[in-house]
């Protein structure tokens, strides 16, 4: 299978489409998926384009509401992480994963899902010391200093991802690049395009040294990036630590270099002109690094060895900037199978055992989580039950028209139908004011998703009563009407505040007016 890397989009979503289809036409070839690697820029009225975190002069809606007004469709399927200019009003209603519009897929803050038989992991958001060991705190209306907050990564998300075990993951997926992988490729690449990025990596304050410590520990094969627009590769070979469990020399600082042997072409486009060069969060970290995890502790199910992990940064959507990259992967379900993306059933314990401590994980100051409550979260019994569970809900589901031989992936697929629209979408013809009104109901895909890890990790019995529990149309409203409804009380609000104007006084008679002598 055929999947494209993209770095930065800045919401260039049709600029990217149309340079796949470009290539596609020139192979000849088929791109089965798309990554995006964070500012992705997901708008679909001025509500969310006021949760974006960028100077005034780079807030533009981009072209991302075409394909949530449906306008436009996705040609391939597509999975998206979160970086640090997004709309934090629309990634904050699907937290944990979930469709942005059809055949476009939120990763969430952290996540693992399967496509067509590849594993592949996700990181949002960038690397802050100071926010780290904080809780999700922020909340809606974000404020400006949380509208940036928000996307900082989490000590939770990386110490629940360090649980994924084997087979080890083919791909990870983060926005910024993890701490000294430039010590691993060609610094004089860098040298001659990003000279400051050199200079702040010898200082240890480039990168995120969390990503790194993953890195290291889940052994992936592929990583992705974007963040610091230029395109870099590396090598990172790994030692072989399969003799003992313990992983002591996971932490070690590796000060040797590692020439990069990955030479693949990039597919180039004129079609862009994109001018959000804008970094507000410094693209560099503290040199403090003893909130990192410690990989003694967070490990559980020993992955499988991956030799090297291949690194791979990415330019962000400009005129002849190296912004995309096809590779080419090996298939691991039958050829003439349908790609589908799944869930991933360890993924799905990891959230289901840590779920209490999600629900508390809002503290507003520095409070380091004991690595100790990440050990052992799930066994290999516990995985086939899930699966097990999965099938189960299928059969019922497709009772009257089941496939003789249904598969574990058609079984766990990841529904689009999930996806329903919840508030107005731009209209650059249109001046409504429910552009700028909040969703008109809640994002009914938590509630499915929540539901689903609780059906899947219990006993009891599933009925047509558990199908309700994870249909999307139990959760969602009537868009339409619940649209009248805002705008009503819009406009009821509007007229509320607008100034009375002083009405003139008047009296019952003559002797209550007070004459003044000239």
């Amino acid at each position: 299978m055929k999947i494209a890397i993209e770095g930065c989009c800045h919401g260039e979503i049709e600029t990217i489409y149309n340079s796949l289809i470009n290539v596609e036409k020139m192979t000849g070839t088929k791109i089965d998926l798309l990554l995006c690697c964070g500012d992705y820029e997901a708008l679909r009225n001025f509500h969310d384009l006021k949760s974006l975190a960028v100077k005034p002069k780079y807030k533009t809606m981009g072209t991302f509401y075409k394909y949530y007004s449906g306008e436009l469709k996705a040609p391939m399927l597509t999975l998206v992480i979160g970086g640090n200019h997004e709309s934090s009003n629309y990634f904050t209603e699907i937290n944990n994963g979930g469709w942005l519009c059809e055949n476009i897929y939120f990763m969430g803050r952290s996540n693992v899902l399967n496509f067509g038989g590849i594993r592949i992991g996700g990181l949002s958001g960038i690397f802050k010391e100071y926010d780290y060991q904080r809780g999700y705190f922020e909340t809606k209306p974000f404020s400006d200093d949380h509208l940036r907050s928000v996307y900082h990564i989490r000590e939770l998300d990386v110490f629940k991802f360090m649980q994924i075990g084997d087979p080890t993951l083919d791909i990870i997926i983060s926005h910024d690049w993890p701490m000294g992988i430039i010590n691993y490729g060609d610094r004089n690449v860098l040298m001659r395009y990003k000279k400051d990025l050199i200079s702040d990596s010898d200082k240890g304050e480039l990168g995120n040294p969390a990503t790194m410590a993953t890195l290291k520990h889940l052994k992936p094969k592929f990583w992705f990036s974007a963040h610091l627009h230029t395109k870099f590769a590396a090598l990172v070979e790994h030692e072989d630590d399969n003799q003992d469990d313990n992983q002591n020399n996971q932490n070690k600082d590796n000060s040797t270099t590692t020439t990069t042997t990955t030479t693949t072409s990039t597919n180039k486009t004129d079609s862009s002109n994109n001018n959000n060069n804008n970094n507000d969060d410094n693209p560099t970290t503290t040199k403090e690094q003893s909130n990192t995890p410690d990989n003694n502790k967070t490990k559980t199910n020993k992955p499988d060895q991956a030799e090297f992990t291949r690194f791979l940064a990415l330019d962000k959507v400009l005129p002849n900037r190296d912004f995309l990259q096809v590779l080419e992967f090996e298939q691991k379900v039958p050829i003439g199978e349908p790609l589908k993306l799944c869930y991933d059933p360890q993924w799905l314990l990891i959230q289901s055992k840590t779920k209490h401590i999600t629900e508390t994980y809002n503290s507003s100051t520095n409070k380091p989580l004991d690595p100790d409550l990440f050990l052992n979260l799930y066994s290999n019994e516990e995985v086939k039950k899930v699966e097990e569970r999965f099938k189960e809900i299928y059969k019922l589901k497709n009772k009257d028209n089941l496939k003789e031989n249904f598969t574990i992936q058609d079984a766990m697929e990841i529904k689009k139908e999930n996806f329903v629209k919840n508030t107005y979408c731009h209209n650059p013809n249109s001046t409504s004011p429910l552009s700028n009104l909040p969703p008109a109901f809640d994002n009914p895909q938590n509630a499915i998703y929540n539901n689903l890890i609780k059906v899947i990790t219990q006993d009891t019995e599933i009925t047509n009563e558990t199908l309700k529990e994870l249909d999307v149309s139990t959760f969602s409203g009537n868009l339409e009407e619940l649209q009248k409804e805002q705008l009503k009380q819009h406009n009821n609000n509007r007229h509320q505040q607008q100034p009375q104007q002083p009405q003139q006084e008047q009296y019952k008679d003559d002797s209550e007016i007070i004459l003044l002598d000239d």
